[in-house]
């Protein structure tokens, strides 16, 4: 291939250069000016069709947090409170308040006062509507506004808003005023030029979002929903999401000018050297060219003969090449670079399709508490799939929460057992959205945005390569302890409704990059090592770190479901050897690592050490801590005692609960908890999340914090509180016989002058 620059020097040296060489280079100047250009004109269109899109929403979510402000306003004031206050002393004086706040507001449909003792208060006496404004009045009683909200369990719905009433400084007792929904609704009515719909939208935080008034359709457009809170209430503004662009920085777009300029300026410089080169050539006849074996020159005195003639140059014969003496192919491979050695053996795992297996029979053993888990073709193949993908629809179907997002890992049994799956839910006419091979985590991101909360995803997580098994997530709720025994039951009973769904594929990763990148940005570049240990997080863990500002460098990220460098489970530390060595060859920040669904996450120093999922959970509970202060951080059996006393000093109220994702999931939404962790490496986040286990959104997380400081992340990490602690010590038993060993270990057991938790 010729040289560039070689070509350059020679088209400057010579006297003629090809006019199509000239023509080219005008047309690739053009195009380096023109495509620049082109491409900044459009993203500037992007960022004004963002900007206006986003207005949109904010105005019509002003308008809504207008009137929430007026009726909190009309609550507060003087009249209204001393008319409440008297009335709470008087009942009989309830008309005088009822008829003062009619002449203010027209809508407003009742009104109610309680006393300020809250604890008397009957549960069973409650309302429809009682839990959420107990909630409410609790809220006022802590000096708070309670947010507008809609009460969809009053017949008919109302919109409540709540205060306390206040005699001087002594509270004596909460008023509360039912407001016609239409009162917000009618007032609900944005300007769409810009966006395919907007919804308004009330969520409580605790289950799925309901949708009060739409306009458009959000099923023309696949992007994530941009949610705008509105102030002062439970509603939310929801409108498609636009991306704002930059297909080139300025620096780039700069050069790239530069450049098309400089080719323009060079290609119309040389147009004219030839031009010049031209009119300075003398007549052709006079230019005598000479073959090889040609007569010589004339000497000077010689004047030229007449019949001087002008010949073609030969070219030269090209030169001989010396024979190489032959080589065998076994010489060849002594004298290449040596074979690459790895630090550990590659053990074969026989490649099983799932055609070779036989049909299993359905046991109850492998309904776990938290999932449910077997071995191909030993307890579980297609057919257990299908019977519990009947399971699975009917639910939904029951709840009303499809279609059904289905999922799976690497494993190599992950496609027969998706294809019975999906069977098993078409076949109570339940639908299904297949988005394919992705982590877990990017499943409960799909559940959540593209579905009413129901998913299944099929996966081994950290298991051996011939497990496999199902995590299952219904209208928001991940299934545990009865609701998966309950799946068992049902199939025994053939408890399942009959009809026909259908199937939609879709790639969601895009929309789950954009996501995360959306709420998360780096202040400043880390260098990363991920070691993906040939699990599913492969396909997009790298991206997605580097879409928030970090540098990745991805180990062992292809996707093979035999795990042929080390076993995907970052909870064992002979599994981090790689990914530490990587580390500190790379002089990388911190190395990270995933487990086969990549719900869970390991993190190594540049020095090597270890940072095990507790002392990880004190920073990430710290951080979330900062937004949120006083919240209670939930942590598994397994952790450190320091975990709870870094939550306390934080201003947190630190909780111990079972180990589980699913339980620690139920005892999220109990709590109200914004964060939670278990020493395996599961993070679960509420706060800007879903209140799921996202190993790559934890990583994501995780690199936010240590980005914002200028101290070396290896200095962070280290400072962190710790102790001496053993990996787990795993005895193996023959399945189910853990529950009765530790019954037994309960009841016999002695631990004198210990603090005993039987959770």
């Amino acid at each position: 291939m010729m040289d560039p620059k070689a070509t350059l020097q020679h088209m400057l040296a010579s006297r003629h250069v090809d006019f199509r060489w000239l023509v080219l280079m005008a047309l690739f100047g053009v195009l380096l000016i023109a495509v620049p250009a082109w491409l900044s004109l459009s993203d500037m269109g992007t960022r004004r069709t963002a900007d206006r899109a986003e207005q949109e929403g904010l105005t019509a979510a002003d308008r809504v947090a207008e009137i929430a402000a007026s009726l909190q306003r009309l609550l507060d004031d003087e009249q209204v409170q001393a008319l409440a206050a008297r009335a709470l002393a008087q009942p009989d004086k309830t008309a005088d308040l009822e008829q003062y706040l009619s002449g203010r507001t027209s809508e407003i449909s009742g009104v109610k006062l309680y006393p300020p003792d809250l604890q008397a208060f009957d549960p069973a006496a409650l309302p429809a509507n009682g839990y959420a404004l107990l909630e409410m009045l609790m809220a006022a009683r802590d000096g708070l506004n309670p947010p507008l909200q809609l009460h969809a369990g009053l017949k008919p719905p109302m919109l409540v808003e709540a205060t306390a009433v206040k005699e001087g400084e002594a509270l004596a007792g909460y008023l509360v005023i039912l407001v016609d929904p239409e009162y917000v609704l009618s007032r609900f009515d944005p300007d769409m030029s810009e966006s395919s719909y907007i919804s308004l939208t009330q969520n409580n935080g605790r289950q799925a979002s309901s949708v009060l008034k739409q306009r458009g359709n959000p099923a023309k457009t696949d992007t994530v929903p941009n949610k705008l809170l509105v102030n002062g209430t439970l509603f939310r503004v929801e409108l498609p999401m636009v991306f704002e662009t930059e297909t080139l920085h300025t620096p780039v777009l700069i050069t790239f000018l530069i450049l098309g300029l400089l080719l323009l300026a060079l290609s119309v410089y040389l147009y004219r050297k030839n031009q010049q080169w031209e009119l300075e050539r003398p007549p052709a006849k006079l230019v005598p060219a000479y073959s090889a074996d040609a007569e010589p020159l004339a000497s000077p005195a010689e004047p030229a003969s007449a019949e001087t003639r002008i010949v073609s140059r030969a070219p030269p014969a090209p030169a001989r090449v010396p024979d190489l003496p032959s080589r065998r192919p076994e010489e060849e491979s002594e004298e290449g670079p040596p074979r690459m050695r790895l630090p550990y053996e590659l053990k074969e795992r026989p490649r099983e399709r799932a055609s070779d297996l036989g049909p299993v029979e359905l046991t109850p053993g492998i309904f776990r508490a938290y999932d449910i888990r077997g071995v191909i073709g030993k307890t579980l193949d297609a057919g257990v799939a299908a019977q519990v993908g009947q399971v699975l629809g009917t639910l939904a179907l029951e709840r009303n929460a499809g279609p059904v997002v289905v999922a799976r890992d690497g494993r190599l049994s992950g496609p027969s057992l998706v294809a019975g799956m999906i069977e098993g839910i078409t076949s109570t006419g339940c639908n299904v959205l297949d988005i394919g091979a992705v982590p877990t985590g990017v499943m409960y991101f799909a559940a959540h945005e593209l579905a009413a909360g129901t998913g299944v995803v099929i996966t081994g997580s950290h298991n051996p390569p011939d497990y496999n098994g199902f995590k299952i997530m219904l209208a928001g709720d991940t299934l545990y302890g009865n609701q998966i025994t309950d799946i068992y039951h049902r199939i025994t009973r053939g408890d399942v409704q009959k009809g026909q769904g259908e199937v939609e594929h879709r790639n969601v990763l895009m929309q789950y990059r954009k996501r995360i990148s959306s709420d998360i940005k780096l202040e400043r570049p880390l260098r990363v090592v991920i070691d993906c240990g040939n699990g599913i997080g492969g396909i997009c863990a790298a991206d997605v770190l580097r879409d928030i500002g970090a540098e990745v460098l991805p180990l062992f990220d292809e996707v093979d479901g035999t795990f042929p460098n080390h076993h995907p489970d970052p909870s064992e530390p002979e599994n981090l050897q790689d990914l530490i060595q990587s580390v500190r060859l790379m002089d990388a920040d911190l190395g990270l690592a995933l487990d086969g669904d990549a719900d869970r996450l390991g993190v190594v120093t540049m020095g090597g050490a270890i940072i095990y999922p507790d002392r990880v959970m004190m920073l990430l509970a710290m951080d979330v801590l900062d937004r949120v202060p006083g919240a209670t951080i939930i942590y598994d059996v397994k952790c450190t005692g320091h975990l709870a006393k870094v939550i306390e000093k934080a201003g947190g109220k630190p909780v111990m609960y079972k180990t589980g994702h699913s339980l620690i999931k139920a005892k999220m939404k109990e709590l109200g908890s914004p964060f939670a962790g278990e020493m395996s490496g599961h993070f679960f986040f509420g706060e800007r999340w879903y209140g799921v286990d996202d190993g790559i959104y934890a990583a994501a997380r995780l690199l936010e914090i240590l980005a914002g400081s200028e101290v070396p992340p290896e200095a962070i990490l280290n400072a962190l509180p710790t102790s001496f602690s053993t990996p787990e010590l795993k005895v193996q038993m023959r399945e189910g016989e853990n529950h009765a060993f530790v019954e037994t270990f309960q009841a016999k057991a002695r631990f004198e002058g210990a603090k005993v938790s039987t959770i």
